[in-house]
Formats: structure tokens, sequence, C-alpha cells
């Protein structure tokens, strides 16, 4: 991507971030119907996901699913001026609900350490948020190849007092290295890692490659599990939503570790399956003998 388009998307970036969020979400809405009435790549990912995850259902519950999570999405892309530009007390306050708040409390007085463990569903950017209000975080950090780019990007996300490690070798020695020292820790488990880093476990039934990286950090401290996400409400606002994780994470097996995993970001879709990332190609490499389910 060229230099000046870079610049052109922090430009947008930054204008969206002068819109009142109402506004914001209805720019997000549009590049929702966008992405579903211009049968994108993201719609048709969508919809293949859908299908496998949720096979039960008709075509048609599948198809008005795809399209809500599309419009979420787009007013996730919309309210990142938000997450990402608003002085921290302005975005404080549209955290308005908290569920599960005496887990947090929980983990905080058992002082063993925390992994927050939180899946791409609703506004994730806002949990950077909530959760410095609270304690102290480190999140693993991936650096884009195109260096303005990045360098936006990890000073906004900086800004909010987070701690920021490489997504390599050297970064998961230091997550090891924190939750020794009873620190706490931010992982995402629902990207598809490299075959070496993962097992295939079960996710909504189907095989998908996963993370071990959890399960080892788990097995090896005492620290507690916690899911957490920040769902988007009908007024516009959004609850912090805290759960306990699977124990069985823990698991000396791999595989029954990775399958306890998937079945606690399971459960924190259910709650609100339209604003999951849906277009993101979960199932990409199967196992061997299986065809991939994007052609």
């Amino acid at each position: 991507m060229k230099s000046a388009a870079i610049y052109l998307i922090i430009g947008l970036i930054r204008l969206v971030s002068f819109l009142p969020l109402p506004a914001a979400h209805g720019l997000g809405w549009l590049i929702g119907l966008g992405l579903w009435h211009s049968r994108s790549s993201t719609a048709k990912v969508a919809m293949i996901n859908l299908k496998l995850c949720f096979p039960e259902e008709s075509p048609e519950q599948r198809a008005q699913k795809a399209k809500k999570s599309l419009i979420a999405l787009g007013k996730t892309y919309a309210e990142m001026g938000m997450s990402w530009m608003w002085p921290i007390p302005k975005v404080n306050k549209l955290i308005t609900q908290v569920e599960g708040m005496e887990h947090l409390q929980q983990a905080l007085n058992d002082d063993n350490g925390i992994i927050l463990i939180a899946p791409h569903l609703g506004n994730w950017e806002l949990l950077n948020h909530f959760f410095r209000q609270h304690l102290f975080m480190t999140v693993m950090y991936k650096p884009t190849k195109i260096p303005a780019l990045n360098k936006f990007i990890f000073n906004t996300r900086k800004r909010v007092d987070v701690g920021l490690v490489p997504a390599d070798k050297r970064g998961v020695l230091s997550l090891f290295k924190l939750l020794k020292k009873k620190g706490v820790i931010a992982v995402l488990p629902d990207q598809e890692p490299s075959v070496k880093s993962g097992v295939y476990a079960p996710f909504f039934g189907q095989p998908a490659l996963t993370g071990k990286l959890i399960g080892d950090l788990a097995r090896k401290t005492p620290a507690y599990l916690l899911c957490c996400y920040a769902k988007r409400l009908d007024d516009g606002n959004y609850a912090v939503v805290l759960k306990p994780a699977n124990e069985e994470i823990r698991n000396e097996d791999a595989v029954v570790s990775a399958t306890a995993l998937n079945q606690s970001i399971e459960d924190c879709i259910l709650d609100c399956p339209e604003q999951y990332q849906w277009g993101y190609k979960r199932f990409r490499l199967q196992p061997e003998g299986r065809s991939s389910f994007y052609k």
C-alpha cells in the first residue's frame, strides 16, 4: 500500500473522530451494508462460517445474522476514531454497564496474576480503556509492515497506558515472566496460529487450528483465566462482560486444553453472535485430507 493511501486512512480515522458517536455508527451502518450488498469477500466468508457453525439454522436466518455482523463490523471500523482519538475520560463514560465485575474483583483478590482472554467480539479496543481503570496489563502487539501506520496504531494504543510486547518468541517469554510476577496479560484467542503453534480443536463443531499459547501460560502459572468482551448496546453505549474461562484450559493434553478454550469463546459469542467477526477465515487451515472451505 502506498504511503499516500496510508496517510489518507489515518486522516479519515482522525476525521471520523470528530463525529458524534451516533453519526459514526450511522457511517458504520453504511459501511456494513456496502460490504453486504456488494457481495464482498468478507460477506462471502461470513456466510461460509455461519453455515459451518450454525447448520441448524435456515439460509435466511444465517443471511440475516451475516448482514448484522457486517453492520457491526462497519460500526467497529467507524469507532476507531473514538477509541483511539477521543479523550480517555470521554471514552470511559461510554461504558455504562459491567457484567461479572465480581469475577475481576476475585481475580484481583487472588493476586496470582490474570490471563485476559479477549475474542474479536464487539469493540475489543474499548477493553483497554476499561481495564486500565482497574489494573495495568500487557498485550501482545504485532507490528504492521507499514511504518507510518504502525507508528500511528502503536501511539494510539499506548496512550491508554498498557504494556506492549511483540508477537514473537521474545514477546511470549515476556508474558511468562510477567505472569510469574503476578502480572496481568491479555491475549486474543481466536486468530489462526501457525501449524507449529497450534492444534486442531472443535470450534462450533468444526476443526479449527487453535493456538496453544494460552494453554501453555495457564498450565505453568496459577493465573486467573478471565474471558472478556465489550458488546455494543441498543442505545449506542457499551457493556463490558467478564466471565471465568473453562479451567480445562490448564489440561496437559493440548487438544483438551484448546477445546476448552474454544468452548469458552463460544460461550462469549453466543451472548451477541451478530457482533462477532464472522468475516475472518477462521477455518482456513484444515487437517490433512480436508479441503479448504474458502475457495
